[in-house]
């Protein structure tokens, strides 16, 4: 059965009472900004999508714990519903962690390490779901690398992936995403210690996908902390700056051209100039030949306009 919360055909929604189901424990903790939103949503429109749950012999009876859909309970919960539209699925430990996974992986909000640590999550469960499409190189577990036959069609498999399908590939194909994307997420998840990852969760450098990237590429990790050490004193924001100080090198500064010079100076003059010094700057333009394309309107206040 292929894991995708969105396919409905997977089982039929029912009206299941909101008493019977249970969070159990979850990947992401449940953010009360959204479930606010979530509840002025329902109460405009009265419409969100089922959740998924799956059942489990409890101490008097069934019981069902929750698997996708942890805001919508929570927040229709607090409006006062009694029955939410369910996906009753009967899925292992694995299959209901992976919808889980899947479904903050598409989340809009993930940062860059957020959606990195997600796939590393993910490839955790993968690897157990489908040990043969994993290789173990030097103790580490490593996804094999495949692609679908010639004209396979994802949406078609009602069993998972085709087994020559590599783990980007099929992680792409189930969530929605781009391969390039999960490619990415997994240089970083390969590229950064878990005890690195975990400091740089919540700055700026985790929102960072370019930076972190650079940082990934660096293959001492020594060096990646002192570089973090560098760039989360504020120092600089820049990683080959960072690189150097972290070295015990000065940090390198770029050749300035002519033009450079003349522009840094001028902005810097007219950062410090009175609003009138600047109507003398703009009428001394208005009579000099300015390059092509660019002229000083005459509409108040003057200004400088290309095109």
């Amino acid at each position: 059965m292929r894991l995708d919360v969105s396919d409905t055909r997977q089982s039929q929604a029912v009206d299941l009472p909101v008493e019977l189901i249970d969070l159990g424990p979850r990947q992401r903790r449940i953010d009360p900004a959204k479930v606010s939103n979530l509840r002025v949503s329902m109460r405009e429109n009265s419409f969100f999508g089922a959740v998924v749950v799956r059942p489990y012999a409890g101490p008097e009876g069934t019981r069902y714990q929750l698997v996708g859909g942890a805001h919508r309970l929570t927040a229709w919960r607090e409006e006062g519903g009694v029955t939410i539209p369910a996906h009753i699925m009967a899925l292992s430990d694995d299959e209901a962690l992976q919808i889980e996974i899947d479904e903050n992986l598409v989340r809009s909000d993930l940062t860059p390490l957020e959606r990195a640590e997600a796939v590393a999550a993910r490839f955790k469960v993968w690897a157990r779901r489908f040990p043969e499409r994993v290789l173990v190189e030097d103790g580490q577990l490593k996804p094999k690398k495949g692609r679908p036959g010639n004209g396979a069609n994802i949406a078609q498999f009602q069993s998972g992936a085709p087994a020559t399908m590599g783990f980007a590939a099929a992680t792409a194909a189930d969530v929605g995403l781009s391969e390039r994307t999960i490619k990415a997420s997994w240089a970083t998840v390969n590229g950064l210690p878990a005890a690195l990852r975990a400091k740089l969760a919540g700055t700026w450098i985790g929102k960072s996908e370019g930076v972190l990237r650079q940082l990934a590429g660096i293959p001492d990790p020594g060096e990646q902390a002192a570089v973090v050490e560098v760039l989360l004193s504020g120092k600089t924001t820049k990683l080959h700056d960072a690189r150097a100080i972290a070295n015990g090198k000065a940090p390198f500064k770029a050749v300035q051209t002519p033009v450079d010079v003349v522009l840094n100076t001028f902005k810097a003059l007219w950062r410090k100039a009175s609003p009138s010094a600047r109507t003398a700057i703009l009428d001394f333009l208005e009579g000099e030949r300015l390059p092509r394309g660019f002229q000083v309107s005459n509409t108040a206040p003057k200004e400088v306009t290309h095109g």
